[in-house]
């Protein structure tokens, strides 16, 4: 009897030996799987990290570029001797010679105070190809590949000047191309900079800055219409129509004047503001509009009239992002007949 108790006894201990511990195989796979989530973190701080400073090397990379570039310029404008190279038209202004050797693609020269925007700008025969082209090489380098030139619309002339002469430029939301034109959204810094300066390679030239806007770049968001603020040339009439229409949907009031045989200056990238949902960049742009300024004007503007409009026009996007009604849908649609190009 002594021995099947035993028996019994050692059955017991085997059974309790080998028979799993739930609670210990639960904790171990709990540190499993927290080894996993800390390591996946890890990874992914550090890809962030990586991208961060790859960002960051980017942008310096591309500031110094345009700082050595402005310098250039600046140096040239000041010595004003320099001889005209061979390879280039005898009437272009002195500051921009040696530019226009690095790349005979250069057709002017945008600057806007407080900002830091001051950049050679470009032409070629289609709006794609200084997307993500450096100025100097023409290559997409590191630090250009996201950034591009600013480059003047393929359509525009620069002698004599269109009716509408549009700037393009990428906003990488930093300070780098035309990414500081969204600091026209504020009217107190349009009231401390009223003017831009925009050169052709040919003719110095200053500009009094009278809108800003929200544009759509695709139909279905603005109810299937697409505002074209991006066409060079109109006639007085259909321009004066166009002028109205700018008026309704500038989001500050300038009281700068603008008649139809004047010539404006088109700056356009695009903004974030209207999107919809994180991560999702809709085909939206904002659009400063400056009018040129006449012979013998002042260069001067009385900005204390200015104020912000309480009621512009937007795309529908616009209404749809912020649940209002849109009071403009009906509005008849400007498209630019008569349009001479």
């Amino acid at each position: 009897m002594e021995n099947f108790e035993k028996q019994d006894v050692q059955k017991v201990q085997d059974t309790q030996e080998t028979t799993p511990q739930p609670q210990k195989e639960t904790n171990k796979t709990k540190k499993t799987v927290i080894n996993i989530i800390l390591a996946i973190l890890i990874v992914i701080m550090l890809a962030s990290a990586i991208g961060f400073t790859v960002t960051m090397v980017k942008k310096k990379q591309h500031e110094n570029e345009m700082q050595n570039l402005v310098e250039l310029v600046e140096t040239q404008g000041e010595t004003d001797t320099q001889e005209t190279y061979p390879s280039e038209p005898a009437e272009v202004l002195p500051q921009y010679r040696s530019a226009y050797q690095i790349n005979s693609d250069l057709v002017g020269w945008i600057r806007v105070p407080n900002t830091h925007i001051n950049h050679p700008v470009a032409q070629s025969e289609d709006n794609d190809f200084y997307l993500y082209k450096d100025f100097k090489t023409k290559e997409g380098s590191l630090a250009q590949r996201s950034r591009g030139t600013i480059f003047m619309d393929y359509r525009n002339n620069i002698q004599p000047l269109d009716k509408n002469t549009i700037l393009h430029g990428h906003n990488n939301l930093d300070t780098t191309m035309f990414s500081d034109l969204e600091k026209y959204k504020d009217l107190d810094f349009y009231k401390e900079n009223p003017v831009v300066y925009f050169d052709t390679i040919y003719e110095e030239h200053v500009w009094k800055v009278f809108a800003v806007f929200y544009a759509n770049a695709s139909p279905e968001l603005d109810n299937g219409y697409v505002f074209n603020y991006v066409y060079p040339a109109m006639t007085d009439s259909n321009f004066a129509e166009y002028i109205q229409e700018v008026e309704k949907r500038t989001l500050i009031k300038t009281d700068v004047e603008v008649l139809p045989t004047d010539k404006i200056l088109t700056l356009s990238t695009c903004t974030r503001d209207l999107d919809l949902k994180r991560g999702k960049q809709e085909n939206v742009r904002i659009a400063i509009l400056a009018r040129l300024v006449r012979p013998g004007e002042s260069e001067e503007v009385d900005t204390s009239k200015a104020k912000r409009n309480e009621n512009p026009k937007h795309p529908q996007l616009w209404y749809d992002k912020h649940k209002q009604e849109n009071p403009y849908k009906n509005d008849p649609r400007w498209y630019p007949k008569g349009a001479t190009k």
